[in-house]
């Protein structure tokens, strides 16, 4: 599962990125027209664009966790698989012969304490 953050062009397309556009947009002419002083827009401008830059971060950081996650599964898997062949090998090795069941020599074992 793979999340793709948005572009800029793609967040502005959404309602979320639409509203925070007109919002800035609104805040930045306030700051030009009423109230005169240039600097309080551009500090909107530097807000939004420090915002973007969170939410990207944080996109990074989501991504970054679910790879190690996907490398950690894999990594489960390998070793569940080599662990079960070793295993698997070690019984055959251990009998000897491929004909007789794993549990024979329990079942044996079983026979000469009950005396059966």
């Amino acid at each position: 599962m793979v999340h793709d953050p948005l572009s800029p062009s793609e967040a502005l397309r959404t309602r979320h990125g639409l509203t925070f556009l007109v919002l800035t947009l609104l805040s930045v002419s306030y700051a030009l027209v009423i109230v005169g002083q240039p600097l309080f827009g551009l500090w909107m401008i530097v807000l939004g664009a420090g915002l973007y830059v969170l939410y990207r971060s944080l996109a990074i950081l989501d991504s970054i966790a679910d790879a190690a996650q996907r490398v950690a599964a894999v990594r489960e898997h390998e070793a569940g698989v080599e662990s079960e062949s070793a295993l698997m090998a070690s019984r055959t090795d251990a009998r000897g012969d491929d004909d007789v069941p794993a549990n024979a020599s329990t079942s044996r074992n079983a026979e000469r304490e009950w005396g059966g």
